[in-house]
């Protein structure tokens, strides 16, 4: 047995309060029990899980009660990740987040997810995103935002664009799906091309 006293760990940094953020198609909120189960029901659809760059399985299935609760797990907020569950009135069908907060915090980067793709192609991921910008640079006081794409994923990237968006470096070889490499894309947004954009998005 050492005779070394270990470091005392300092307390943890309180996790990053959610506030509600409510647009017209979307609300922004902290996750609830009930999303459990909202998540269970949606399930895996392949298309969704090759678009956010994992191997996806041959054919849509519900999660089990254990994924949905893992999945539930993994939305709550931490001193470095601020997440919403994105509604559109009917409860959840995906999510978006803040997370890797720069040292200064100035920067951070942005994730966005909806689950099923019955709500695809409505505008609801646009809206999503600059609820989330206004926040970011409003609210917080960041000065810029990254995001990381799938380079096939051309809906989404569209979406990034139409926000402000634009391509910093591409990532080769990123992910492998079906035994071929896919590349990310880095997206960036300064505070100072949101503010020239955002009074448009009114």
């Amino acid at each position: 047995m050492s005779g070394k006293r270990r470091p005392m760990r300092a307390d943890p940094r309180p996790a990053r309060p959610t506030p509600v953020l409510r647009g017209r198609l979307v609300t922004l909120r902290p996750p609830v029990a009930e999303d459990a189960d909202a998540a269970r029901r949606i399930g895996l659809h392949p298309e969704i899980e090759r678009q956010f760059g994992v191997q996806p399985e041959a054919e849509w299935r519900e999660l089990t009660p254990e994924e949905s609760q893992e999945l539930l797990s993994a939305l709550a907020a931490t001193e470095d990740r601020m997440t919403w569950v994105v509604d559109s009135g009917g409860g959840f069908i995906g999510s978006a987040s803040l997370h890797s907060f720069g040292e200064d915090g100035s920067s951070a980067a942005y994730a966005v997810g909806l689950l099923d793709p019955a709500v695809l192609g409505h505008g609801l991921g646009t809206e999503v995103t600059r609820l989330v910008l206004a926040h970011a640079f409003e609210k917080l006081g960041l000065l810029e935002l990254t995001v990381r794409v799938l380079e096939s994923n051309s809906r989404a990237i569209s979406c990034y664009t139409r926000c402000g968006f634009s391509f910093l470096c591409r990532e080769p070889d990123a992910v492998t799906l079906d035994g071929v490499s896919h590349a990310d894309l880095i997206m960036r947004l300064e505070v100072e091309q949101y503010r020239t954009l955002a009074p448009a998005w009114i």
